[in-house]
């Protein structure tokens, strides 16, 4: 198993292009480009620490937005 990698220890285009904000208008423009509502959940890895997906996650607690 690999060890967590800190997000202080990351590029700042890793930090950027994992962060919240961008998971969040991925799934924006998603939602524009197929008409289905998209989710923004919390990933576990420290690298996908927030990913898009069109099904709703299987535990709420990692569901945070819900672009419809």
């Amino acid at each position: 198993m690999s060890t967590p990698v800190p997000p202080s220890s990351l590029s700042s285009l890793r930090r950027q292009l994992s962060s919240f904000d961008h998971a969040l208008r991925t799934a924006q423009q998603l939602r524009r480009a197929t008409g289905v509502p998209h989710y923004v959940v919390h990933g576990v890895a420290p690298l996908q620490a927030f990913r898009v997906t069109m099904r709703p996650p299987a535990w709420p607690d990692r569901w945070l937005a819900m672009v419809a």
